[in-house]
């Protein structure tokens, strides 16, 4: 997720098509927001995938990976969105990828 848009993986059966724009529901600390979003990509996520998880799948469906990119923000969209990318630079899991990456930035 970025201030301009968000990668989300959905099953193939409910993707929506490039260009679609979609209702997503947001939640932040201040409360939940529907944000209208822009289908700018999708693509087949199982190519990138282990061969257990494209086992696992196979019981599921395929998995579609969608780039959405964030339309006609009102302030309270803004505010969570800034709330969710500053609780996300505190979670443990995906703070040494960014320590790693300014350090090579560097």
């Amino acid at each position: 997720m970025s201030a301009g848009g968000m990668r989300v993986n959905t099953a193939s059966g409910t993707a929506p098509k490039l260009d679609d724009v979609v209702p997503v529901r947001l939640l932040g600390i201040s409360g939940a927001v529907v944000v209208r979003c822009r289908v700018a990509w999708v693509k087949d996520a199982s190519e990138e995938l282990s061969w257990t998880t494209k086992l696992r799948r196979l019981v599921g469906g395929t998995r579609k990976e969608i780039g959405l990119e964030f339309v006609d923000l009102s302030p309270e969209a803004r505010q969570v969105i800034s709330e969710v990318g500053a609780a996300a630079g505190k979670n443990e899991t995906i703070r040494p990828d960014i320590e790693r990456f300014r350090k090579s930035a560097a």
